[in-house]
């Protein structure tokens, strides 16, 4: 009896101490407040660049005296 008593405890004690304890919400949310953070500046950097390098492109433009190229449409054509 007391060693099956003492064969339960140690189990316990093994079962317990693998377990680790969760992060709480808060602490989570603000992990991935965090991540979502650091990704929104990630795009608005990107988001800049490109509207930097657009910018720079349509200064080139107009000072070689091109205006801005809309692609031409697809002629229609009548098939019956």
């Amino acid at each position: 009896m007391r060693s099956s008593i003492l064969l339960m405890a140690c189990t316990a004690m093994v079962l317990l101490g693998g377990c680790q304890a969760e992060p709480d919400f808060d602490t989570k949310f603000e992990q991935q407040s965090r991540n979502l953070a650091a990704k929104a500046r990630s795009i608005d950097t990107d988001t800049e660049k490109q509207l930097n390098a657009a910018r720079e492109a349509e200064r080139a433009r107009a000072e070689l005296g091109k205006p801005a190229t809309a692609p031409t449409p697809a002629p229609v054509t009548d098939a019956k």
